[in-house]
């Protein structure tokens, strides 16, 4: 059974499992925690996305730390975040991933053996993507993230599994707190054996975004791997809001770091480029609702 349903090109809808999923990890405790923002989102009612903006500052906010939020008089613990979080982030860059993947990644495939390394992993939301594109492929997921509550929330679900805790998304999966690369350096080193074959991909869904990104020490680190795994396929996948109408400082923070670490890592092997806005309509997981005419802009960077 489809743990993701593809009705045509660009339409998906979630299969009974990940329903399952979202609804006993993301669903109940929200309306258990949140009953206030469950009912909004229940009624569709406009004002909980605005909400949801201020709450979350635009997905920037620390999700280790309580806020106090001062329009609605509520404090909101980093748990309630996390959960405000996957109910209104989380199906939309499921869905924008599992596109992207399928569409392409065309040469992954049940015999591939893949690391794939989730930059901003949240709460395993591309892991859950990659995993149903790649079914049983060999696949070391590595999540960093610089939030523990998230990472405690990817851990959950990675457990969960795609069939209700009777097997996790990953075997080899393991979670890397802020940005810790000596740790990603050796878990690389321990899963791959130089020329076996393996691929290795970056995935950044929207990461790119935070403020505190510190590009030039991100590069270093790609160069290295890059450079030390040379006879290994190495893919970038980069999505984010569709910046080529923005202008000034907003295009800067959506793209600006992006463009930075390409040319970067350009300068140390061969790459190839494929870029475009990919439009696709999914359901919103929390009411069932259908989201039409979503946007997401990609590049995919490749080193063969």
């Amino acid at each position: 059974m489809s743990y993701i349903h593809r009705l045509h090109d660009n339409y998906y809808m979630p299969g009974e499992s990940l329903k399952n999923l979202f609804e006993v990890l993301v669903i109940q405790p929200f309306k258990h925690n949140l009953p206030a923002l469950a009912e909004d989102v229940k009624t569709n009612r406009i004002y909980y996305w605005e909400d949801i903006a201020r709450i979350l500052r635009q997905g920037q906010s620390n999700f280790d730390e309580t806020s106090f939020d001062k329009p609605s008089n509520e404090y909101y613990f980093p748990k309630d975040k996390v959960s405000i979080y996957c109910v209104h982030h989380m199906p939309r860059h499921l869905f924008s991933s599992y596109h992207i993947f399928t569409n392409y990644l065309t040469s992954i495939s049940e015999s591939s053996k893949v690391v794939f390394i989730d930059f901003g992993c949240g709460p395993l939301t591309s892991g859950i993507a990659f995993q149903a594109l790649a079914g049983q492929s060999d696949i070391t997921y590595l999540g960093i993230d610089s939030a523990r509550t998230m990472l405690d929330k990817a851990a959950v679900i990675n457990r969960y599994g795609p069939n209700k805790y009777k097997d996790p998304f990953f075997d080899k999966f393991a979670l890397i707190h802020n940005y810790n690369y000596d740790s990603l350096h050796r878990l690389l080193d321990k899963d791959i054996e130089k020329g076996d074959g393996t691929q290795i991909i970056f995935n950044f869904c929207y990461f790119f975004s935070s403020p505190t990104l510190d590009t030039d020490n991100l590069s270093d680190v790609l160069i290295q791997i890059i450079q030390e795994y040379d006879r290994h396929e190495v893919c970038l996948i980069y999505q984010n809001p569709d910046h080529r109408s923005l202008s000034g400082s907003k295009r800067l923070r959506l793209y600006d770091k992006w463009e930075k670490l390409k040319t970067n890592l350009s300068r140390y092997r061969k790459q190839t480029t494929q870029s475009d806005v990919e439009t696709f309509s999914y359901c919103r997981l929390i009411n069932g609702l259908l989201h039409k005419n979503a946007k997401v802009y990609y590049e995919i960077l490749c080193y063969p």
